[in-house]
């Protein structure tokens, strides 16, 4: 895992979550003493592990409340721009790497500085939680990565062997090719996405999209553009659905109905998959990222990771 984000992440992640704390005080509360908090997240999934964190903290501080709302993504941003506008932002909440110049730059959140000892966390962890300005706005909270999909029934049909930490792009292909002629499923399901698409692919060849200060894109050195290229090229191939099939149907949707054996997904949607798709549980598994075969640099090992 050579290749990781740095304020790359700034420009454009997805999943990407951190840890903010109103300098407002919105609820009332967070101005020292007891009081009622309001603590705001956009997944519903992860509700009640945010309220065991509330409840213990509360548990040490008895005269806090703490109350968790979780919201939609899209409700989620709509609220907070809102309640930024108005002065009441709630008095914790999750800030995306998309979004955390503009609130941290605003002069709205808290700095947390003092309270973030960096010894603790990746080094992309607290550059992703800070502001335009070098301070540390968040607590920085848990890690991502992107995993391959593969479903072991399409993959014992066709007589093909599951990936394995040693394949490379040409296995993925291989396999892929395989699958569709031995069964008519879909192979590898290269749909257009940037971080569970074609951004591991760019650092596994040892390609950049941001240079290393963030101030210029790198799309057109060779060892990014090629990587786009290829995977440009994979939707090509009678093995992986149109992008006019995915508009109409997503990756994960024709994963777990069976009609495609393989593709990319965070790990932030597990949980949720095995939940929606009880039927398919034990009948897929993960494995690491096939590697770039001749990377223009590094080992051709990488990876998409950021922090939540």
């Amino acid at each position: 895992m050579n290749k990781l984000w740095k304020k790359a992440l700034a420009a454009s992640m997805a999943g990407a979550l951190i840890l903010g704390l109103s300098a407002c005080g919105g609820s009332g509360g967070s101005n020292g003493g007891g009081g009622h908090l309001v603590f705001m997240i956009w997944d519903s999934g992860q509700k009640s592990g945010m309220e065991a964190i509330a409840e213990a903290y509360m548990e040490d501080h008895p005269d806090v409340t703490i109350e968790v709302q979780a919201s939609g993504w899209d409700e989620y941003w709509t609220k907070l721009e809102a309640a930024a506008k108005s002065n009441s932002l709630p008095d914790i909440f999750w800030m995306h790497t998309n979004q955390m110049y503009t609130y941290a730059d605003a002069g709205i959140l808290a700095d947390c500085t003092g309270i973030v000892d960096e010894a603790n966390y990746a080094e992309t962890a607290i550059e992703n939680a800070k502001g335009s300005d070098g301070k540390i706005y968040g607590v920085p909270k848990d890690k991502d990565t992107v995993a391959l999909l593969y479903n072991k029934e399409i993959f014992d049909k066709a007589g093909v062997t599951y990936p394995t930490p040693d394949w490379t792009w040409n296995d993925l292909e291989n396999a892929s090719l395989t699958i569709y002629d031995n069964t008519g499923k879909y192979g590898y399901m290269a749909y257009s996405h940037d971080q569970i698409g074609y951004w591991n692919f760019v650092y596994q060849n040892g390609g950049q999209i941001l240079s290393d200060d963030g101030s210029k894109a790198m799309y057109t050195e060779p060892a990014t553009s090629d990587a786009v290229k290829y995977y440009v090229g994979l939707q090509e191939n009678n093995w992986c659905p149109t992008q006019e099939q995915f508009a109409n149907t997503g990756a994960a949707e024709m994963f777990f109905s069976g009609q495609g054996a393989m593709y990319y997904a965070g790990n932030w949607d597990l949980a949720n998959l095995c939940a929606t798709y009880p039927d398919m549980n034990g009948k897929w598994d993960v494995a690491v990222l096939p590697k770039c075969p001749n990377p223009v640099e590094g080992d051709g090992r990488a990876v998409i990771s950021n922090s939540v």
